[in-house]
């Protein structure tokens, strides 16, 4: 979990206290965290880590939410239905297997990302860009895609490669040549 910590909750004389016990070997300085078991949490963001660089809900520097920065971050199978994702930076990220069921994706860039059984059913795609992005077996179908949604090379769930200058559609799909291991 990257800059987060975990917390231990117990009730003593009616006061929530908590004991901290860092997973990631960083202290945490002001996070705001929600409890999600009595022994676990999900940092929200909004503290720093030792460095003063934000805490996320996600990957090392990555805070989830609008304009996030998450360049390069492991977010795979991750949970983030509904989330307000627009205008984030997500190039590169690794979102196999994640849940994006009708998170705003508005104007983000996700152009390289690997989105291999990603969940974007309902999903709100205007001015995104996949490009280049593997959305192999993902939850997206061509209705989805919105008229400013720019497509270029991506490879679609149904494993064709969308051509360039692909935007609104997949235009002259082709079958990529097999990749060599």
């Amino acid at each position: 979990m990257g800059g987060c910590e975990r917390i231990d909750l117990s009730r003593k004389t009616g006061k929530l206290t908590a004991s901290v016990r860092s997973i990631s070997g960083m202290a945490m300085r002001n996070a705001k965290v929600a409890t999600v078991a009595a022994a676990m949490v999900l940092c929200i963001g909004g503290g720093t880590d030792a460095r003063g660089q934000g805490a996320g809900a996600a990957s090392g520097d990555c805070r989830i939410g609008p304009e996030a920065r998450c360049a390069g971050a492991n977010l795979e199978g991750r949970d983030l239905r509904g989330a307000n994702l627009r205008r984030g930076d997500f190039t590169g990220a690794r979102l196999n297997g994640a849940n994006l069921a009708g998170a705003d994706l508005g104007n983000a860039d996700f152009s390289r990302a690997d989105m291999r059984f990603a969940n974007l059913g309902g999903a709100a795609l205007f001015g995104t860009k996949l490009i280049g992005t593997n959305l192999t077996g993902a939850g997206l179908r061509f209705q989805d895609l919105k008229s400013d949604t720019d497509v270029s090379r991506a490879l679609m769930p149904d494993g064709k490669m969308c051509g360039e200058g692909s935007v609104g559609d997949c235009k002259n799909p082709t079958v990529p040549p097999p990749q060599r291991r």
